[in-house]
């Protein structure tokens, strides 16, 4: 029995684990740098995760070009500077977006929505370039071997 569900996940595509999983830290973190650990957190979670779900491939349709843009700008970076780089660029261009868009949801628009922000932004960056990293030099290459191989 158990073998067949490990058969089952293994038919499913990886990208429809990842969104969810990326989208699922992210909103933790910003959701506990605006709410803290309280009764507030897991409403504002829930929140910041459906919203991230839908942000999310929206900055990722995007986060492509990064790939072309230094491949333009730098051509002769090693491949793993250029994986750094874009791991990092990406994971900087996620965080500051979906703060941002986390932030215009969960504050009133007023002078504390840079405060609403800058706390979303610098405490989900550490999980951002973990994650971002992850993404570049493990799951990357796995997932374009795959597209390779069908």
């Amino acid at each position: 029995m158990n073998f067949r569900f490990f058969r089952l996940l293994r038919n499913i595509p990886p990208p429809v684990f990842i969104l969810p999983t990326v989208a699922l830290l992210l909103s933790a973190f910003m959701a506990w740098a605006n709410a803290g650990a309280g009764d507030a957190f897991l409403p504002l979670w829930a929140r910041n995760f459906v919203t991230s779900l839908v942000v999310l491939p929206l900055i990722l349709l995007g986060i492509g070009q990064l790939e072309r843009l230094l491949a333009f700008i730098a051509p002769n970076l090693r491949p793993f500077t250029a994986k750094l780089v874009v791991s990092l660029l990406t994971a900087v261009v996620i965080e500051s977006v979906l703060a941002m868009v986390i932030s215009l949801i969960n504050s009133p628009w007023d002078a504390t929505l840079s405060r609403y922000w800058w706390l979303a932004f610098s405490r989900s960056l550490p999980a951002g370039m973990a994650i971002g990293l992850f993404m570049g030099f493990y799951m990357k290459p796995r997932l374009d071997q795959m597209r390779r191989a069908t």
